[in-house]
């Protein structure tokens, strides 16, 4: 079954979308802006990615060149939903990399159909260019890694003392391994993609209001709300507390 990533700030056409592409036998994934978008990118590295451009937190363009930069997406297919007036939106896009555009309001008929051709070409390009690899050559494939670090995070979310040692005992490899294999695949070291997953997932339960700070620092791996609220407006730039009045 072909995984495709809907990303779409306005509820009821994100809805909408899923349910077409889940009718036509896709395994749907849902964001509603670009920071969580280009997560769930990294996580269940998609077939396609079917993404509005204008989010709030960040847009379409801003997690497209994210996408691009990153070994593990860098060749995902990815459509974008624009307006009719937006001509020079769509001239950036495909600048950025974008694969194709669908027009708002579109027939649901032809977002499926470019879907299906996307998706078709990148599975022709992934096995034409693994016919001309000789199998010594074939190594694990770096995304596949930054899938299970992310996996292992998600389940340990909550305990203050994740490492670098209890991931790379997980992986069952050295930790210079692990160090190694994610800054080749999306220069980070662990610390900081722990760092940064926490701090995505604290913000994404801040706008759907999941609780008090003091409890969404918990949950999210923080030991303290004012080690939390330094860490958040260090990375977002502002504090915790703005985002939730």
């Amino acid at each position: 079954m072909k995984k495709v990533l809907i990303v779409e700030d306005e509820l009821q056409l994100r809805e909408n979308i899923v349910e077409l592409f889940q009718a036509s036998d896709y395994e749907v994934m849902a964001a509603e802006n670009g920071s969580e978008g280009y997560l769930l990118a990294q996580k269940h590295l998609p077939d396609l990615i079917v993404s509005d451009v204008i989010m709030p937190v960040e847009d379409g363009f801003s997690m497209l060149s994210r996408i691009r930069s990153n070994p593990a997406t860098e060749l995902t297919p990815v459509v974008f939903l624009t307006a009719k007036n937006m001509v020079e939106a769509k001239v950036e896009g495909l600048e950025l990399g974008a694969d194709d555009y669908v027009v708002k309001p579109f027939a649901a008929a032809e977002l499926l159909a470019r879907a299906a051709n996307l998706v078709q070409k990148h599975e022709k390009l992934l096995k034409k260019s693994l016919l001309t690899v000789k199998t010594e050559d074939i190594q694990p494939k770096p995304e596949l890694l930054v899938k299970e670090i992310i996996d292992f995070i998600e389940e340990n979310l909550g305990n203050f003392n994740l490492s670098v040692d209890m991931v790379a005992k997980h992986l069952q490899i050295s930790k210079s391994t692990v160090q190694r294999k994610l800054k080749a695949a999306v220069d980070k070291n662990l610390n900081q993609l722990i760092r940064e997953y926490r701090l995505e997932k604290a913000r994404k339960m801040i706008e759907r209001q999941a609780g008090s700070l003091s409890e969404i620092a918990i949950a999210t791996g923080f030991n303290s709300l004012s080690y939390f609220s330094y860490s958040y407006k260090k990375y977002y730039g502002t504090a915790p507390s703005q985002l939730k009045r």
